[in-house]
């Protein structure tokens, strides 16, 4: 199937854009690497009167170390972050993640812009930005910036207005070596997650954020309490899934998702502490 007739605008600035944006409204769809965008289009689930097309906007494409903060494009592919020097150095966790983020051939055209504007509950990519304390640069009338537990707001909902684009994220680069982890229970290897958990141990802090398993990444206080004073993995765990009751799919049970998870979050905590035992 063919998509539905749209107008095409390709700006070279991200103004050009954001005027699109104002001038045309609601509707108007931002195409960057696709990977989400076109299967939509072709399988005419959405038709957009318009498509802006980013991929003529070169300034939106970087990766840069600026001192203690890491800033990274939104146009930038998922392959250029996964094999970045300055990325791999200073949050290794984000390279690794990006290597999850389906085939290689997904990762070439994928962007970092994409995967967290698409703002899908079972990718790894928000809950990996909350964890890390990224915060999300927002371009409109005004530039804004929006940190990334305040910016996913539901399934495949953020905070960004109809006449904004994500065009930048920026992660604290940490001041010590932090240990991380990242446990992801799926089908098969590139498919979505039914349940996931970060955790990052840094000197003075320990974070813990689910995903799969809410319509948005969520960092269970009881968990991460838990994680700060030594508990064993599996008491962590428990904390980190109390009061979840994820509902049931067509392909999973909400109690068996509920039970992914646990196990995750145990994985990923023993991994993490491992790391620290061995630094």
């Amino acid at each position: 199937m063919k998509p539905a007739r749209f107008a095409y605008h390709a700006p070279a600035t991200a103004a050009e854009a954001v005027a699109l944006l104002a001038e045309h409204g609601p509707g108007t769809r931002l195409l960057a690497g696709g990977q989400t965008l076109m299967p939509l289009l072709a399988s005419r689930t959405v038709r957009p009167p318009r498509i802006v097309d980013l991929n003529r906007v070169p300034e939106l494409a970087f990766v840069t170390r600026d001192g203690s903060r890491l800033r990274i494009g939104a146009l930038t592919r998922l392959r250029h972050v996964e094999n970045d020097p300055a990325v791999r150095a200073a949050l290794p966790l984000l390279a690794e993640v990006t290597a999850l983020a389906g085939p290689v051939q997904v990762r070439h055209r994928a962007t970092v812009g994409g995967a967290l504007a698409y703002a899908d509950p079972a990718a790894e990519y928000p809950a990996v930005a909350v964890a890390l304390d990224a915060r999300i640069e927002v371009r409109g009338d005004e530039i804004r910036q929006v940190d990334a537990a305040e910016f996913f707001l539901g399934a495949h909902r953020t905070a960004l207005g109809a006449t904004e684009l994500l065009a930048a994220v920026e992660f604290p680069v940490p001041s010590a070596p932090a240990a991380y982890a990242i446990e992801r229970i799926a089908p098969r290897a590139t498919g979505p997650a039914l349940a996931g958990a970060v955790v990052v141990l840094g000197p003075a802090t320990g974070r813990i954020v689910l995903f799969g398993v809410t319509p948005t990444p969520v960092r269970p206080a009881a968990a991460e309490a838990a994680l700060a004073r030594g508990a064993a993995p599996d008491e962590v765990a428990e904390a980190a899934v109390e009061g979840l009751d994820p509902p049931d799919t067509p392909t999973i049970r909400g109690v068996s998702r509920r039970a992914l998870a646990r196990g995750a979050v145990a994985r990923a905590v023993a991994t993490a502490r491992d790391k620290v035992t061995h630094a």
